[in-house]
């Protein structure tokens, strides 16, 4: 039996499927089957994104009124659909409520979507893969480069300069429009600026914001209440998901711009941090034989891509024994 009764309306079913998940009423046999209809069809995929797409937009409108209203509706829904018990055992019978959230959510997202069409929203995604740099020059003149296995996604209206960093890294040279703040968004937080340069990153510690010029107001997540802290030219901070954000230390500037130039740059710094850092860019992993090495230290400035440079240094210079394979390289001691 299908999950839901709409499977000829791709758009309707992905719409059931997300007031569902957003539930919490999910027991394991309906999350596989999730997974099998996004995996089905890239389009099941792309239709649900929009959907989570159209949620965000609604919660940037929340001051409309309107907007607020169906919002406080669907929420209201799925509590009192928590509060008259767990689901049924048979999930395909999902109560009433739930469909009633998925109706309460499909109104939202028209009216999120007839705003996103009359400011002229659009929406790209650009990506690099292991190894690659790219430079995006986006529709204002700003530029958004891409440091290796990085993904945004940009959305630009006449109101809104807005770019998520799904992974990876990027540096954001921004043009100045006070009208149109430029926000990047990234693991809950977002960093705000006028005009101005400044690099983000993520990984699984969190989120780091270096700013090389201007001021940016970074905060711990989206919501207009968020207290930010101001980071100066010079300065950076981090912030692991939902905050909260540091306070300003030293930006990480030597580093980001010697990824910019194509280079990475180790000052008297620890092996173990080093390949970390290097296998940022590499398909094969370098890994230590013996861990005791990853105290040692190194310096050098090495260029992306030359990594035949690279494990020279480390032939040489620390006195490692390299065992290439296709699954990793191993450092040993000499």
């Amino acid at each position: 039996m299908k999950p839901f009764r709409h499977q000829q309306n791709p758009a309707r079913t992905a719409s059931e499927w997300f007031a569902l998940i957003r539930s919490g009423e999910v027991d394991a046999r309906a999350d596989e089957e999730w997974k099998e209809w996004v995996d089905a069809d890239p389009g099941h995929s792309r239709q649900y994104e929009d959907r989570e797409l159209v949620w965000e937009m609604a919660a940037d409108l929340g001051e409309s009124p309107t907007i607020q209203a169906l919002l406080n509706e669907t929420d209201q829904q799925l509590r009192t659909s928590r509060r008259r018990g767990p689901a049924p055992t048979s999930w395909r019978l999902a109560s009433w409520q739930t469909f009633a959230a998925a109706a309460s959510l499909a109104a939202v997202g028209v009216l999120a979507l007839f705003w996103y069409n009359r400011t002229s929203t659009t929406v790209n995604e650009y990506a690099t893969a292991i190894g690659e740099q790219r430079a995006i020059t986006l529709a204002d003149q700003s530029i958004v480069t891409l440091n290796t296995a990085t993904k945004v996604r940009v959305l630009y209206s006449r109101a809104t300069r807005r770019v998520e960093l799904l992974q990876g890294e990027a540096l954001f040279a921004v043009s100045k429009d006070p009208s149109r703040p430029f926000e990047v968004h990234a693991l809950q937080g977002v960093s705000t600026a006028v005009g101005t340069q400044f690099d983000v990153r993520v990984d699984e510690r969190g989120a780091a914001v270096s700013v090389l010029d201007g001021t940016v107001i970074v905060a711990p997540d989206e919501s207009p209440k968020s207290a930010g802290v101001s980071v100066s030219a010079g300065q950076g901070v981090d912030y692991p998901v939902g905050g909260p954000v540091s306070t300003p230390r030293p930006a990480d500037s030597v580093r980001i711009n010697a990824w910019v130039s194509h280079r990475i740059v180790f000052s008297d710094i620890e092996l173990a941090d080093a390949l970390k850092e290097y296998n940022r860019y590499i398909n094969v992993p370098i890994v230590l034989g013996d861990p005791h090495l990853g105290s040692r230290h190194i310096n050098g400035v090495f260029r992306i891509g030359d990594q035949e440079a690279f494990l020279g240094a480390l032939r040489q210079g620390l006195h490692l024994q390299v065992t290439k394979s296709d699954a990793q390289i191993v450092l040993t001691p000499r």
